[in-house]
């Protein structure tokens, strides 16, 4: 057996079993128990081992000869202990149990075991666990949607659902449109309607202009401030067209008839007063008629429409107040705010700026009139860089810089909008706006991947190509103006309530 030792077989013994010529009383008493091949096999194995094979002499047979025959003998206790009715020797039990208990339990076979009763006893149970948690999950929702709502107004809905564009990969959450809280003005103290809103760059507060600058808490809307020209004045200062914040956030720049008054809103005061040449001082506020200072063609005073601060914060351009420009046809000029001195002075519009926007890296600014044209100029020198002319004879125009500056968006009075190739002009995307919707503002987000146009609500855009992402309804008469948070997340709109509404109020909603 030394060439076999790991590898004998019942035939090997049994062909060693019949050299053995003595003992036959031995080999019937073990073999007439074997019932099986296993069990005759280890018959044969105990027969060879007592008779003594010639092979089994060596210390080495005889090692394999045990180790075969423990090993068969283990497998043969097995099988027995499986069949019914029948009991697996002491030794072989014990080895069966110990390997069951190495085996994993399978849950599956536990549940197969129940009885029917037990069985939906189980199902019921798993249905309770299930309503109990989805129960503290709605409970949970419910409290979560409760807490955002901290000021004026329900967590309100908007009567449209967003909608994503087939042909756009922009997802926009299922909480798109839903109102943060409401900003009441008169319960704050702002007069009559919202003429521009503003973001500080740091996200924390908005500003607003009516006929006078609230600043309050953009998270919240509490902790306003109220900024007035003519303090104690029943009728305000006029009507303020245009609120802007400093690029570092600390300072808030309003129009005030021909003027630009820079604000500190921490302590409430006019840090500087830059005056638009030729403007009479007196002509700002000097009467208790609201309207004075805010429709100058028909008042005969002067108006800035419109201003916007360079990225660094230095220089500050503004519209010409006069109607109809000078003589020269001066359309704007650029101060240098430390100095308060002109800089810059830009002609070309033969009508009334009405908006302007400086390019985030600082090289243009753009400019649109009711002259029915839409102006890029160079910032260092005020030269023309392009012109393009609006589909209506006076349409005027809100713009908006993509925060790379390469792009500009454009949305005409009349209902027409598209983004240029800010260099030049080329490469127009037209963007689906439904007929007769007049356009009051437009925005880009931060990411630049979205734009917005305000007028009858607010649309989003696909930045990148005509798919309308959402509309927003929100404002029943018309959206006035608007602001994107620094971060996207949010817009603040404002809209058209007609004098002396204790409506006018500013909301704040999920933009994405």
């Amino acid at each position: 057996m030394t060439e076999h030792n790991n590898q004998f077989t019942p035939e090997d013994v049994d062909a060693q079993i019949e050299h053995f010529a003595g003992s036959s009383r031995e080999q019937s008493r073990l073999l007439s128990n074997a019932h099986s091949p296993d069990e005759r096999l280890v018959a044969d194995l105990q027969l060879m081992y007592h008779q003594g094979a010639p092979r089994a002499i060596a210390d080495e047979d005889e090692q394999s000869l045990r180790h075969a025959w423990e090993r068969i003998a283990m497998i043969a206790a097995v099988k027995q202990a499986r069949r019914p009715g029948r009991q697996a020797r002491p030794n072989a039990r014990n080895a069966v149990m110990t390997q069951a208990d190495k085996q994993p339990k399978n849950v599956m076979n536990l549940f197969e075991k129940r009885t029917w009763q037990q069985r939906i006893g189980l199902i019921a149970a798993a249905c309770v666990i299930v309503l109990v948690v989805g129960s503290m999950v709605l409970l949970f929702n419910a409290a979560r949607i409760k807490n955002t709502s901290t000021v004026s107004g329900p967590y309100l809905r908007p009567t449209v659902t967003p909608t994503i564009a087939s042909n756009s990969s922009i997802k926009l959450s299922k909480n798109v449109g839903k109102v943060v809280y409401t900003w009441n003005g008169p319960q704050h103290g702002q007069l009559e309607d919202f003429y521009d809103l503003a973001w500080s760059e740091d996200g924390k507060r908005i500003a607003s202009a009516a006929m006078n600058v609230a600043v309050w808490d953009a998270t919240t809307g509490q902790n306003s401030v109220l900024l007035d020209p003519v303090q104690g004045s029943q009728y305000g200062s006029g009507s303020i067209l245009a609120v802007k914040w400093s690029p570092n956030g600390k300072y808030v720049a309003s129009t005030y008839g021909g003027q630009i008054l820079i604000w500190n809103p921490a302590t409430k005061t006019i840090l500087q007063k830059l005056t638009y040449p030729g403007v009479p001082v007196a002509s700002t506020a000097t009467s208790n008629s609201k309207y004075l200072n805010s429709y100058a063609p028909l008042s005969g005073g002067v108006m800035i429409y419109n201003f916007a601060w360079s990225p660094d914060g230095k220089s500050i351009v503004a519209a010409n107040p006069f109607h109809n420009g000078t003589a020269a046809s001066e359309s704007m000029i650029i101060w240098d705010v430390a100095t308060q001195k002109v800089t810059t002075r830009i002609i070309g519009h033969t009508d009334d700026v009405s908006k302007i926007a400086w390019s985030p890296d600082g090289k243009y600014i753009a400019s649109s009139a009711y002259d029915g044209t839409v102006r890029i100029w160079d910032a260092q020198n005020g030269h023309s860089v392009y012109k393009l002319n609006a589909p209506g004879k006076r349409d005027y125009a809100a713009l908006a810089w993509s925060p790379t500056s390469k792009r500009l968006l454009i949305g005409f009075s009349g209902g027409t909008l598209e983004s240029i190739d800010a260099t030049n002009g080329t490469h127009p995307l037209k963007y689906s706006i439904a007929g007769g919707n007049t356009i009051s503002s437009v925005a880009w987000s931060p990411d630049g991947k979205m734009i917005a146009v305000a007028g009858k609500g607010v649309k989003l855009f696909d930045a990148q190509k005509d798919a309308l992402l959402y509309t927003y309804s929100g404002d029943a008469n018309g959206t006035r103006c608007m602001a994107w948070s620094p971060d996207g997340k949010y817009i603040a709109t404002s809209a058209y309530t007609g004098e002396g509404s204790s409506n006018a109020s500013v909301k704040v909603w999920i933009a994405k």
